[in-house]
């Protein structure tokens, strides 16, 4: 993954979609540190986009269990699908 404006460590996650690519990381806005999950576009993939949403770092663990148990509890072919 190539170095993107705002995050303050590296990105942990990346999906590539026809119009950009989801990027999931930590970034820092007016000194305070949050969590990301973004659609970044442009010709390089590199222009972040109003798509998305930004939490506190405290939730991220309660997301991570939630996503953890959807993931569980689909069947194997839906976990093939990645639309």
């Amino acid at each position: 993954m190539s170095a993107l404006p705002g995050f303050s460590a590296p990105p942990i996650w990346e999906y590539a979609k026809y119009d950009g690519r989801l990027i999931a990381g930590e970034r820092e806005y007016k000194g305070r540190q949050f969590f990301e999950l973004r659609l970044w576009a442009g010709e390089h993939g590199d222009k972040a986009t109003q798509k998305g949403v930004t939490m506190p770092i405290e939730a991220v663990a309660s997301l991570a269990d939630a996503l953890a148990a959807y993931a569980a509890a689909l069947s194997p072919s839906d976990s093939e699908n990645g639309s």
